[in-house]
């Protein structure tokens, strides 16, 4: 059997409320309406072709129309907490976007066409029920921060190594074996997370050569033999750096240590 989910119930729509947001994205070019028990995208905002952000999160929305790709300007899109199982492929044709949220739904297929997304910025994919990540994210180049924790994943790509750029990778709870060694190239790499997931050994090039610095390893085999990976030494070197950089461990201040080490 499957995994079963429920179908949100429909309720009476807040008519003057979405009439609200249509006026006031037309002023301010952001369309916001959370928590409103929506169960499709409002008919007309595809077509308000000069939307700069959407946030449609926390709805029972279940599919968003094909449409949404005439959204050319759009630069923020956040679908967190819906019922969405997919999105259209003509997400890509939104070649401005810079965000975009959908964790927390019941996705179980990213389409190829995420991949022309050459300004995408940041992508959260949490919580949802994907099996894979397609490799044409390889081609969103200004990726920053790549977040497919939560998910039924059990391979990654190594074709993901080209996203030069990107700082955090949140891969944890998922099911993957194996960090390819190609992520060894993610030079700008510095905080990962495979927490939950039955890693046994790490790359030495993932530790030696990119710029890891913040690793949550709980829940792997790794977490027991961190300290004996090819490579722990440059990577702890670095660690130890960024919390110098942050001022600790703080210089002791006398006057708040009454108390300690006297006779």
């Amino acid at each position: 059997m499957g995994i079963m989910f429920s179908v949100p119930v429909a309720e009476p729509l807040d008519i003057r409320a979405i009439h609200q947001a249509e006026s006031h994205a037309r002023k301010s070019k952001t369309f916001v309406l959370r928590n409103a028990k929506l169960p499709a995208c409002p008919r007309r905002l595809p077509f308000m072709p000069k939307l700069r952000e959407v946030d449609l999160s926390s709805n029972r929305i279940v599919e968003m129309p094909f449409e949404i790709g005439r959204l050319y300007k759009l630069e923020s899109l956040n679908l967190s907490q819906n019922f969405l199982s997919k999105l259209p492929s003509s997400i890509g044709d939104c070649v401005a976007l810079k965000e975009i949220i959908v964790s927390n739904n019941v996705i179980d297929v990213i389409p190829e066409q995420l991949g022309q997304l050459k300004l995408l910025e940041q992508l959260d994919l949490s919580h949802n029920r994907l099996v894979e990540i397609p490799s044409a994210l390889k081609n969103c180049v200004s990726l920053l921060y790549l977040n497919v924790g939560e998910n039924l994943i059990e391979e990654l790509p190594p074709e993901l190594s080209g996203l030069g750029k990107l700082v955090e990778f949140n891969v944890s709870f998922n099911k993957i074996e194996m960090i390819p060694e190609e992520f060894g190239e993610m030079s700008s790499l510095q905080k990962l997370d495979i927490r939950g997931n039955p890693i046994p050994t790490l790359p030495e090039p993932l530790l030696r050569d990119t710029s890891l610095n913040r690793l949550y390893t709980h829940g792997c085999p790794v977490h027991d033999t961190l300290k004996q990976q090819g490579g722990y030494a440059v990577f702890n070197e670095r660690k130890i750096r960024r919390i110098k950089a942050r001022g600790w461990p703080p210089v002791p201040d006398p006057g708040k240590l009454k108390g300690w080490g006297e006779d």
